[in-house]
């Protein structure tokens, strides 16, 4: 099952053991260059150190990890980060995530969206094209821009349902967390009724 979610502020830590635990060759596309466990603690760190322009949208198949966009933001400026991990590429998420946060984007009044290309980097490229960024190439690499329209009931809709829907599923199954330990309990019960000695039951 896939879901979304954006991270609690106090949960910003996490995005450094996702991104250690990224192939060598996905975290040197996404930077641009190899990146070190202790230079990836202290970006999360910073980044974690800043909450009021810095968000992360997560991917979840199954309640794990699948795929990430990193908004940092500045003034009316947002710039995204997408990585989607080897394992659940190719089945739309990247796709998912992005028209995800260009509605958030869009909803709190941003008016520039920029994402870096890396120019070996194919699938970036792709997703940026299919969602309406214009290439600017600079010596090799390139720098995508959308200039975002204002937000639409239509947008604020959108962004409700998504939520809406989040949270139905939140209590779907905390609902079925209940019943289960529920009907658990009572299991439990019943089979200390039949099995305990009468002696034990009464006390």
């Amino acid at each position: 099952m896939l879901t979304t979610e954006f991270l609690p502020r106090n949960q910003y830590l996490k995005y450094g053991p996702w991104l250690k635990a990224q192939d060598p060759q996905t975290l040197h596309d996404y930077f641009g260059y190899t990146l070190g466990q202790e230079a990836i603690d202290l970006l999360v760190d910073q980044l974690a150190s800043n909450p009021k322009n810095n968000y992360f949208l997560v991917a979840k198949i199954n309640n794990r990890w699948a795929g990430t966009i990193h908004i940092a933001t500045h003034e009316q400026e947002a710039e995204f980060g997408v990585i989607v991990a080897l394992q659940y590429r190719k089945q739309g998420i990247a796709n998912l995530i992005m028209d995800e946060a260009i509605t958030w984007a869009r909803n709190r009044y941003y008016r520039d969206l920029f994402m870096h290309c890396i120019s070996w980097n194919r699938p970036i490229k792709h997703l940026c094209q299919k969602h309406g960024l214009v290439p600017r190439n600079m010596m090799g690499d390139s720098e995508a821009n959308l200039q975002l329209e204002p937000p639409t009931p239509a947008t604020f809709f959108k962004e409700q349902m998504i939520v809406a829907k989040r949270n139905w599923l939140a209590m779907f199954l905390f609902s079925l967390f209940i019943f289960s330990s529920d009907a658990g309990s009572m299991i439990y019960a019943n089979c200390l009724i039949k099995c305990a000695p009468l002696s034990q039951v009464i006390v």
